[in-house]
């Protein structure tokens, strides 16, 4: 019994070095995303701080899966990030109940018509800027790679992507009283 299990531990050996390594950006990116996110609800940050921190999260998750993924049909990728962003933000929308008040001002006295007031949940609220901030460091990093014929830095989308966001976290964080 002792020789099967000593075949079997450098037959596991031998075979792990057989692994090629990944040198991928993405899923770095992904795991340092939610791992932010369940950092700041435990410090207890605003709702729509760990909103802005989870549509990042949901957006990064849908870029890694769509660019791994062998495509099938038109406008796949955007469907997959689309995907991975609703399925990711919407169950989290039930957690944090407490809303964000958006004045809508556009024309005339406030009180008429066109002017409204508007009450949005904390988490959809920052699952959208997040969200959208992620995919224009994305598109950017892609930008720069394309412009240079190279990436400028190591890790240069995960850095883009973390300075977007810090800069965005912390206008939420002082916009909402810090």
């Amino acid at each position: 019994m002792l020789a099967i299990k000593k075949y079997f531990l450098i037959f596991a050996v031998l075979l792990i070095n057989l692994i090629p390594s990944v040198h991928a950006h993405c899923p770095i990116c992904t795991a340092a995303v939610g791992a932010a996110a369940v950092s700041a609800k435990y410090y207890g940050l605003d709702g729509s701080i760990i909103g802005l921190l989870i549509g990042a999260f949901g957006i990064s998750t849908g870029l890694w899966i769509g660019l791994k993924a062998k495509k099938y049909f038109r406008f796949q990728l955007p469907l997959i990030v689309l995907a991975s962003f609703l399925l990711t933000l919407v169950p989290l929308l039930f957690v944090d109940k407490s809303p964000v008040y958006l004045p809508l001002l556009l024309f005339g006295q406030p009180g008429s018509l066109l002017n409204k007031v508007y009450w949005v949940n904390k988490i959809l609220f920052g699952g959208i800027i997040g969200g959208l901030i992620t995919s224009v460091a994305f598109y950017l990093h892609i930008y720069i790679k394309r412009v240079n014929g190279k990436v400028l830095f190591p890790f240069q989308g995960v850095v883009i992507t973390f300075v977007f966001l810090l800069i965005s976290s912390l206008g939420l964080y002082f916009a909402y009283g810090g």
